[in-house]
């Protein structure tokens, strides 16, 4: 479904005489499937209908599980379109009402009890009215599920292909060969197909990402010499340990999750010594215990590398920490006095006498003398990590002599590293420009621009961003003049969406796409006058105190917030959920505006109400209508998506969040407040179980343009407050100036001599906006 399709494989009777006239129990498939948002192609309509009645219910089911419709949706407000009217002074009241009950005694069977709720609390009349609620108005539990949802309301259907075993094998193909990291998803399609495929012949794993998920597999066969095979460094190793070990496919250091999990921590009646029984509890997870069976593998994968331990050595150095505490944990000294175990004896021996030189050390040292020629002498050496200093080094000595020097390596420079530099180097030659970094904790940071850009003109700067674009256009040039063409292809049709979708480099998504595969910064059209959010959590738990919360920020023309996501000032200054109410309309002044559980009902928005207990094992959920229209006469410029943690911990683990559009009103039941049709939904995510964020920002509504751009920026903070909409703009910019699949393909069709057709029918050769939703293909192309 990821990739818009259907594989039936071996349920799929192999008939030569297939029956083209669908059957009845047919035709109430594909009904279900339309209900669902899904049209099927005319091959998978013939293959549908070879299936019996249980194959075909399996199929639905599938769909059904992928899409959700069977969780709870039914949200604390009934028919929440129309405001409850509810204030901070309901809430007030309720709140001294409940503290005098506790201090006096109220005799049971008195009139008051009719206001007392299951959750225990009384809400006095002339408060909320009750008959608009499905739970308790004042601390968000909800009393009633719904097991249901709309169904057809969706104007547009995705149309799903029938994929075969070819085309199962070749997505594997695309995936372990990616010439850039994998997202979510993309791991955990690599991750299934694993377990009915063996690895294509000569698959060359470049990526150190993709390999760790191909050697887990390989251990978990017991394949040990295989999967020792693909771990040729010690970085290698120790990558995989620590993902085994901890869930996180990159090298965060115990530390970093730590300090992380600290933070997350953040929560108003969590006390500090709360806190530090909880980093403690998670200190003592992360603690390293190896049986005997995996300190002999790792010590026999070390001891048979082919580096030489000068080598190895240096590719220890950054996480000399880590490898201290894994060198104990694995025993790896004692396994180093046996015998045939000379080169990690030797191995174990230098390091602990630090008996090594570090590349990056020299690099340092002579770019601290000021010594150019040294310095460009070694940097040639590593293309790569040439390539991830450039910028930096252009601005440390001058344009003219880097840039020579690095044109001499050029042809060694990985394409995904140049179509970063082409992408960056507008912002970074900028001295005003806003920047932004993800580090390996996820969340984005602002970084100042460079001190030494100062020392340079506006008429340096812009030579030195015209040398490096450049540079990126003549390697692109030679990439597509090296691919051989498909044998008869004349012509080439792109499709004017790839336009607009940047080319995915680095970007890591850590959220599941389990119905697309969207890239960053793809944008969706709003098909009618309203955009409805919703988050949907707590499935297969038990009924707790456990808070998301879904909310938006209103943003007209160059409004602004103050508060950086990671300051103490927005850390302090949380709004309680005590003051859980709907402010009313808000005027028209300048400051930015929310649509949260403490403001319901800003004009042009609605809130389903703050639901801050999960009932058992379903789950719930929350919504958000923008009334497109009403947004723009009030002259709100664009709107920001985000969902967040307001209890202690990071975002839930398979949480779903997303938006609908539909070209006509979108029902909302008065009963259970039920606003959820699969069919209607433009784009859907699912938070993966690694996820170390406290927020997440999920998309940007242009509001004039009825466009909304899909991101992945995680954020700190406890409530939407502590978003940074500076960071925000900057992290879009930094999407649209990474060149575009469209841009990448029209070079290729100049240096090839293709000529540009208007229609996928008419050319040789057709990339359409559903080829674009395999990026690892997409990579493979334009990237390998």
């Amino acid at each position: 479904m990821r990739q818009q399709a259907l594989f039936l494989g071996k349920t799929r009777k192999e008939d030569s005489e297939a029956t083209y006239q669908a059957s009845a129990r047919t035709l109430a498939l594909v009904s279900e499937l339309r209900g669902l948002g899904f049209g099927v192609s005319e091959p998978l309509l013939h293959a549908l209908n070879t299936l019996d009645e249980k194959e075909q219910q399996t199929l639905l089911d599938v769909m059904n599980e992928v899409m959700g419709t069977k969780l709870n949706w039914a949200s604390l407000t009934r028919g929440w379109l129309v405001p409850t009217g509810e204030t901070v002074w309901d809430h007030f009241v309720t709140l001294m009402a409940n503290v005098m009950r506790e201090k006096s005694e109220v005799s049971s069977g008195s009139e008051e009890d009719s206001r007392v709720l299951p959750c225990g609390h009384y809400i006095p009349e002339g408060t909320f009215d009750l008959e608009r609620y499905n739970g308790c108005p004042f601390c968000g539990t909800p009393f009633h599920t719904a097991d249901w949802t709309y169904r057809g309301q969706g104007t547009k259907l995705r149309t799903l292909q029938l994929w075969d075993e070819a085309q199962m094998r070749q997505l594997l193909t695309d995936l372990l060969l990616s010439p850039v990291p994998l997202d979510a998803s993309q791991r955990d399609s690599l991750k299934v197909l694993l377990r009915y495929y063996d690895l294509p012949a000569g698959a060359d794993i470049k990526m150190k990402e993709t390999r760790m998920l191909v050697v887990n597999n390989l251990v978990d066969m017991g394949d040990d010499a295989s999967a020792g095979s693909l771990l040729a460094t010690p970085t290698d190793v120790l990558r995989y340990l620590w993902y085994r070990h901890t869930g996180h496919i990159q090298l965060i250091e115990p530390r970093t999750l730590l300090h992380t999990d600290r933070k997350n921590q953040r929560y108003e009646w969590n006390t500090p010594e709360d806190i530090d029984r909880h980093v403690d509890a998670k200190r003592e997870q992360l603690k390293l215990k190896y049986d005997r069976p995996w300190c002999h593998r790792v010590a026999r994968w070390l001891n048979a590398q082919t580096l030489s331990t000068d080598q190895q050595l240096e590719a220890m150095h950054p996480k000399r920490e880590m490898w201290v505490r894994m060198i104990r944990a694995l025993r790896l000294a004692e396994y180093a006095r046996r015998p045939g175990y000379e080169h990690l004896r030797e191995l174990m021996d230098r390091f602990y006498r630090k008996d090594y030189q570090v590349w990056q050390g020299r690099v340092d040292h002579y770019r601290l003398k000021n010594d150019a020629t040294e310095t460009l002498r070694l940097l040639r050496q590593r293309p790569g990590l040439f390539a991830r200093s450039l910028f930096a080094t252009m601005l440390t000595f001058g344009r003219e002599p880097v840039i020579a020097a690095f044109r001499e390596v050029l042809p060694q420079v990985p394409v995904r590293l140049l179509l970063s530099l082409g992408g960056q180097a507008e912002n970074y030659f900028d001295r005003n420009a806003q920047r932004i970094a993800r580090p390996l904790s996820g969340v984005q940071k602002d970084i100042q621009p460079h001190p030494l850009l100062a020392h340079y003109t506006d008429e340096e700067l812009a030579a030195m961003r015209r040398d490096v674009n450049g540079l990126y256009l003549e390697a692109m040039r030679q990439h597509f003049a090296s691919q051989p063409l498909p044998t008869g292809a004349g012509s080439i049709y792109i499709d004017p969406a790839l336009d607009q979708i940047p080319v995915s480099v680095g970007d890591r998504p850590a959220t599941i796409q389990d119905t697309a595969c969207a890239l960053q910064g793809t944008r969706f059209k709003v098909e009618g006058d309203a955009v409805r959010l919703f988050l949907q959590w707590g499935v297969g738990l038990p009924a707790q105190h456990l808070d998301m919360d879904l909310s938006c920020y209103l943003l007209r023309q160059n409004s602004e917030i103050s508060k950086s996501a990671n300051s103490e000032e927005s850390a302090n200054s949380e709004i309680s959920k005590s003051s859980n109410s709907e402010i009313g309309e808000s005027s028209n002044s300048e400051e930015p505006e929310v649509c949260a559980y403490f403001n319901l009902s800003p004009k042009g928005a609605r809130h389903s109400g703050d639901i801050q207990h999960i009932p058992n094992q379903v789950g719930t959920a929350e919504y958000i209508e923008l009334q497109l229209p009403v947004l723009e006469e009030r002259g709100i410029e664009r709107v920001v998506f985000t969902c967040n943690a307001y209890t202690a911990g990071s975002l839930q683990p398979n949480l779903m969040v997303g938006w609908m559009s539909c070209e006509h009103p979108m029902q909302v039941s008065n009963k259970t407040g039920v606003a959820y049709d699969p069919s209607t939904v433009q784009h859907i995510v699912r938070i993966a179980e690694s996820n170390l964020s406290k927020g997440l920002i999920f998309g940007v509504l242009d509001v004039k343009a009825r466009e909304i751009t899909w991101l992945e920026m995680p954020f700190d903070g406890q409530t939407v407050i502590s978003v940074n909409t500076r960071t925000v703009d900057a992290y879009l910019r930094r999407l649209r100036a990474k060149p575009t699949i469209g841009q990448l393909l029209r070079i290729k069709a100049e240096v090839q001599g293709l000529t540009l057709v208007d229609t996928p029918e008419a050319a040789d050769e057709a990339f359409t906006l559903l080829w674009a939703q395999n990026p690892a293909a997409v990579s493979r192309l334009l990237i390998s």
